[in-house]
């Protein structure tokens, strides 16, 4: 992690830088002659180094930077630390002021800002859900001229319009100079980065005449990554904004806004045993979050597996459940045909029954064709058969019906005695 407000952030078009000296500077009368009347503030600036602390826990209290400021000036800065529940990207936030002793010229920095936002729907709420307990924002991609209309303004420099914006090309050129080491973190989660930074000095006005100068930067980082059960391409974006800051004054007075400005950004200097230990403790943190992050995602996993293993089951379950209703049905066929058959053996049953009642009511005698035997009427002497289900009886002597209707399919049938 970098200093919040660092020296390679210096405006193009701040042109001087101020020497890093300590302590207060006297002003000298000439060797000889009368003593000038030197007015502090008008004829010279004594510049003041303000050191600020890191009282927290953290990392052990000490300083953590300090910069040049003119004496006199009204000036605050703090070292603030967020839980480890909170958004990574602001757990520590430097925020500094000054402004001049009539309150004319006011110069504010802010902590960094950082939002993401995620093409997933449900990464995307899991996200909104965080923000609402202190994580991250959720928000799009945005280039640091947008970020500067539609965030900083509205939320920070109230009433504040955009005159000018220039790109600052020599600070995207650092910014694109780290890519690599970004890109390659992502790439260890098998994953791919882009990133595009966009850095920019701005011209501000305000309706009571006021002037004022804006710097701002914004990283945004879009990784993508392919879910390896649908096999979609899935985008999660992160934002940073680390440079947010701002000087007001009376458009009269910009040469001494500009000169603070440049005093202020060129003078900066940040502890590097203080920067030392937050790197290492960040390092630390980054390592146990990303073995939590590796949990979850092993979770998320082994979710998907069950929710595939549960969909799976519920296929095999409307299979098994059809297997049932189509062996339900095929038992109910074969309960059906066995009933038939009960019933056919059943209507033999009766039917043997009801012969015997025929028999005991009316006599009937047994024939036999070639294809089988048939109980007829008694009564007659001869019987005879087509053998298409069609029978004759007579008790006429002679009588023969393939003479008779000169057909030789009937045949006469055999009594059974």
């Amino acid at each position: 992690m970098r200093a919040p407000i660092p020296t390679l952030f210096i405006c193009g078009f701040l042109l001087h830088a101020c020497n890093d000296q300590g302590g207060t500077v006297n002003a000298q009368a000439p060797v000889g002659g009368n003593a000038p009347r030197w007015k502090e503030g008008t004829d010279y600036t004594v510049l003041e180094r303000l050191r600020v602390r890191d009282e927290q826990g953290y990392v052990q209290p000490m300083e953590a930077f300090s910069v040049l400021v003119p004496k006199g000036w009204k000036t605050e800065g703090a070292v603030v630390w967020k839980d480890l529940n909170s958004c990574a990207g602001e757990m520590l936030a430097v925020r500094m002021t000054t402004a001049s002793p009539d309150g004319a010229i006011r110069y504010t920095s802010l902590p960094l800002h950082t939002w993401g936002s995620a093409s997933d729907p449900m990464m995307l709420q899991s996200m909104q859900m965080q923000m609402q307990y202190g994580g991250c924002e959720v928000g799009q991609p945005m280039e640091a001229a947008d970020y500067l209309r539609k965030v900083l303004i509205p939320r920070e420099i109230e009433g504040a319009s955009v005159v000018d914006i220039k790109v600052n090309s020599d600070v995207v050129r650092e910014l694109e100079s780290r890519n690599a080491k970004y890109k390659a973190a992502v790439q260890q989660y098998g994953g791919s980065a882009e990133i595009y930074p966009s850095a920019i000095i701005a011209t501000l006005k305000w309706p009571n005449g006021e002037e004022g100068i804006a710097l701002c930067t914004v990283v945004n980082m879009i990784t993508t990554t392919q879910d390896p059960y649908t096999g979609s391409f899935q985008q999660l974006s992160t934002s940073v904004s680390s440079e947010r800051s701002w000087v007001r004054f009376p458009a009269e007075r910009r040469a001494e806004a500009e000169q603070l400005l440049v005093t202020l950004r060129s003078s900066f200097r940040t502890n590097p045993e203080w920067q030392r230990n937050v790197d290492d403790l960040f390092a630390r943190i980054r390592d146990q979050r990303d073995r939590n992050h590796a949990q979850v995602m092993a979770e998320l996993e082994q979710q998907k597996r069950m929710n595939a293993a549960a969909h799976q089951h519920r296929m095999a379950n409307i299979q098994a459940q059809g297997a049932a209703n189509t062996a339900a049905h095929e038992q109910r066929m074969s309960n059906m045909d066995r009933n038939m058959r009960s019933w056919e053996n059943q209507q033999s049953s009766q039917d043997r029954l009801h012969t015997s009642f025929v028999k005991t009511i009316r006599e009937v005698e047994t024939y036999r064709d070639g294809s089988g035997t048939v109980e007829l009427s008694s009564g007659y002497d001869q019987a005879w058969s087509r053998g298409d289900g069609t029978y004759i009886l007579s008790n006429k002597p002679g009588f023969d019906p393939s003479s008779v209707f000169q057909d030789q399919n009937w045949q006469q049938m055999q009594l059974v005695k």
